[in-house]
This record gives C-alpha cells, structure tokens and sequence, in this order.
C-alpha cells in the first residue's frame, strides 16, 4: 500500500509546474504519466510572450521567433508588426523533459511513466493495478482527463485541432487564414518551427464536426496546392469549458479544467499558472489566488468575442476584415498581438 500526500495525474506543463511548487516542503508528491516519455504532444508548438517570461525558457530551446503575422481574409491579406517578438515556436518534448530535469533535485517528488489510472476514489487511486492513497488529488491529465469524469463533469465546450508537419522550408511567416465559408468561426494556421512547419485548423466539432472540418481542410490544402502526402494527419481534442478548479480535495489544472481559451487555442500559460496556484493552495487552504482569477477574467473576454464571431452569420467576414483593419491602430494592436 503506497501512500501519499499529493498524487498528480498527468505529467505535462500544469502537473509538473504543480509539482515543483510543492517542491522542497513536507509533503510527499507522486507524479503520474500514462506515457512512456515526458513531454510530446500533439500541438502546433506555439507558446507566447508570458510563457518565455515566466519559465525563463533557455534561449537554445527556442526554435523561431516572430515579430510579425500575416492574417488572410478570403483574398486580402493583412501584416501586423511589433517591435519586438511576441510569438514563439518550441518543441514539447524539450520543454516536458526540461520541466522535468527542474524536479529532480526535489527529494519529495516522485515520478512515474508508463502509469495509467484505471480507477479514482475519493482518498485512493488505481493506477496499472495499484492501489495509491492520497490527501489531495490533482487532475493534470489534458482534455480527455479521467480526473474530470471522476468528478462526474460532461465538458460542453469542446474543439477539435487537425494538422499536418510539413517538412518544406517555404514556409517562414507565421500565418492564419480566415475563410468563413469552410472554417466558420475558426482559421487555418501555419506555424514554422526550425526544420519544419505545423498547418492545421480548428473548429468547434457542433458547429462544424471532424468529417466536415477535415473535408474543408483538404480542399483548401488543394486548393493552395500544399502535398500533405507523406505527411501524417494529427487530430487532437480542445477542452475549453471551465467549471471549476477546486472540489474538495480534487483539483483540475490547465487543459482538465478547461483553461483552454476557446478563441485562440492557447492552453500552455494557463497550465503553468494553474498548476502554481493549485499547489500553493494545498500548502496554504486560504490561499487567495488573484492569478487565477486574472486567468478566468481573459479567458471570459475571449468568450465573449468567440460568441459574437459565432452567432455574426454572414457578417462574419466582415468582422474579420473589421478586426485586422483595426490592427493598424497602435493601441489596439498591442493589445491584440
């Protein structure tokens, strides 16, 4: 019979961010990882400004920088600029394993790989057929997280990613094209990375479902004559629909707790705040997180701007238009990019 204090299910940037929060004190922390290796994930590889601040991310592990991006209407096309780079592009599996070399000079930590939860109760788990018990559990375990339905939570709000790694170094710019009529609400990205690029798309599976949004997707790779034949198509689920992070000893952090913003796809810096501020509650129950809350008041921003791009009908070209024309405003681009 294994006990500990805190068991955290799912070793990516919020479960690891978590256990290095609760790092160096007195309780024993379990790490769980259903994977064999730490790290990759199926993703376009994009982090922002915040993320480079916050982990103080190596410069080498950085990949491309952009100060610039090219937004697509239809036909038009529109350039926004900074003055210095708020984009980057980065391989997961460094960051996972970069993360993960951090913990080790905690004594409490421990982590396991290859260790998948079959079953939760409210002070133990089974994981490959143990029996793990715990004081606090916290749910790190990404949009399909078994923490969330232990909870007895239905995600509402649900995206789906599609994507190819395309190996052509054609494409430098860091890019998204609107086009209402095959992707609704939602765009197509191209995403450099050093040696290739991530093309994919993404649509609310409702509005817009897999068959349909891979179908468009296609044609619209067809149609800028871009070959995906020796490349792998990638889908990957987007859990945006927030109902919570505490539940009395069970937590939900990053993509579990739908911190996913439902306008950009962006889950990465939400993670690590969630996965800090979760453990700095469990060390403290009255601790009062004000990150947390800036967290949910932008991801509620977002919302509201989704749902007007959703219910704009025909009008939402001209919203599109609307809102890379305002880029050219100093204010409102800072903001934005």
């Amino acid at each position: 019979m294994k006990k500990y204090d805190v068991v955290i299910i799912g070793a990516g940037p919020a479960g690891l961010n978590c256990a290095a929060t609760l790092g160096d004190t007195h309780l024993k922390v379990l790490v769980l990882e259903k994977n064999a290796q730490i790290g990759p994930k199926i993703c376009a590889g994009g982090i922002n400004r915040s993320v480079v601040e916050y982990l103080k991310i190596p410069q080498s592990f950085i990949e491309r920088r952009f100060n610039k991006v090219k937004l697509h209407v239809n036909t038009k096309t529109y350039t926004a600029k900074r003055n210095y780079h708020f984009l980057y592009s980065i391989d997961r599996k460094k960051l996972g394993l970069w993360q993960l070399e951090n913990l080790k000079r905690f004594r409490n930590v421990e982590i396991r790989t290859k260790f998948l939860v079959s079953r939760i109760k409210n002070n133990f788990i089974i994981a490959n057929g143990q029996k793990i018990y715990y004081k606090y559990l916290v749910g790190a375990d990404g949009s399909k997280s078994i923490t969330k339905r232990y909870l007895g939570i239905k995600p509402k709000k649900i995206g789906l990613g599609l994507q190819y790694k395309v190996f052509d170094k054609r494409y430098q710019n860091l890019e998204f094209f609107f086009n209402s009529k095959l992707f609704n609400t939602w765009c197509v990205w191209v995403f450099p990375h050093k040696d290739y690029a991530y093309i994919g798309c993404g649509a609310n599976p409702k509005i817009l479902n897999f068959k349909k949004l891979s179908k468009n997707f296609d044609f619209w790779l067809e149609k800028k004559q871009i070959n995906m034949t020796n490349s792998k198509k990638e889908c990957f689920p987007l859990d945006y629909d927030f109902q919570g992070y505490r539940f009395g000893n069970t937590f939900l952090v990053g993509d579990a707790a739908g911190l996913v913003s439902g306008l950009t796809g962006e889950g990465i810096f939400p993670a690590l705040i969630s996965g800090e501020e979760i453990g700095k509650i469990i060390l403290n129950p009255y601790y009062k997180s004000e990150r947390m809350d800036q967290i949910l008041k932008t991801k509620r921003k977002h919302e509201r701007i989704l749902n007007i791009m959703i219910n704009a009908g025909y009008f939402r070209n001209l919203f599109f238009h609307t809102g890379c024309l305002s880029l050219k405003l100093p204010f409102i681009k800072k903001k934005i990019l």
